[in-house]
């Protein structure tokens, strides 16, 4: 069993997330996830608060990278989520998620519920 919580600095095709995890000037900032990774898949939980199913953009740029993207369904302040020590406001999360381990991305599934996104993807082999 392998938990990750993400931290990195990632880049990608989407908007660019400096090493806080917020880009101002895209107004987009990384979600915290959590990846576990089992015997036969890899699941993914990334919080997405205040962000509509249909706003949720998943890709893997390479065979061993999961993009998401989400756009929020309103403009979200820090003070709004409880954050004191940062001012600002954004409208969309992005991440860029390293697996270690070889996964079948074709047959990804995701749910989106109560600002929780759920990612299963089968391994190979």
């Amino acid at each position: 069993m392998i938990w990750y919580l993400s931290t990195e600095n990632r880049q990608g095709s989407f908007p660019a997330i400096h090493g806080s995890g917020w880009n101002v000037a895209a107004a987009c900032i990384e979600p915290l996830y959590n990846m576990f990774v089992a015997a036969n898949e890899v699941v993914l939980t990334i919080d997405l608060p205040f962000v509509n199913p249909k706003g949720v953009r998943l890709q893997c740029p390479s065979a061993d990278v999961l993009e998401i993207y989400a756009e929020t369904s309103k403009k979200i302040t820090f003070k709004e989520l409880g954050v004191k020590h940062r001012h600002g406001e954004f409208t969309c999360y992005h991440a860029r998620v390293r697996i270690p381990v070889s996964v079948n991305e074709k047959r990804m599934t995701s749910k989106l519920k109560r600002g929780v996104l759920e990612v299963h993807i089968p391994r190979l082999g």
